[in-house]
């Protein structure tokens, strides 16, 4: 982990789904927009359990393909969830909240990614039949 995430005092389960994201940002999916997704963090009610009734926030993106049907999502991660291994929140309202925060650092990773991979001095096109410039 680095100096960055240790500075904002995550949660075990929130350092999870950042986590889920850096491993999947080598290999993302990509939406209708040619946007990367690597976690799609969707917010389901938990429908059973010593969590019933609370929000949890998982990941929408698994095995490579984005899942929104809640009831595939919660059989998907439901050993997971009462494990304690993904943030639970009272509310909904509280859930989209702190993802709204965890997105913007999830967003920070991907610029810094992006950034990597540009070139370190500006290429310029050069026509191949000696136009001048």
């Amino acid at each position: 982990m680095d100096d960055y995430l240790n500075s904002l005092g995550l949660s075990p389960q929130e350092l999870n789904k950042v986590m889920y994201h850096r491993s999947n940002m080598a290999k993302p999916g990509f939406d209708a927009e040619g946007n990367p997704i690597t976690i799609y963090a969707t917010g389901i009610q938990i429908p059973s359990g010593k969590y019933k009734g609370q929000f949890v926030s998982i990941p929408g993106y698994v095995g490579g393909k984005v899942i929104e049907d809640e009831s595939e999502l919660w059989r998907t991660w439901k050993k997971d969830i009462e494990a304690g291994k993904w943030p639970i929140y009272p509310t909904s309202k509280a859930l989209n909240e702190r993802d709204a925060w965890l997105h913007q650092v999830m967003e920070r990773d991907m610029a810094l990614e992006r950034a990597k991979q540009m070139p370190a001095t500006p290429v310029f096109y050069k026509d191949p039949f000696g136009a001048p410039d």
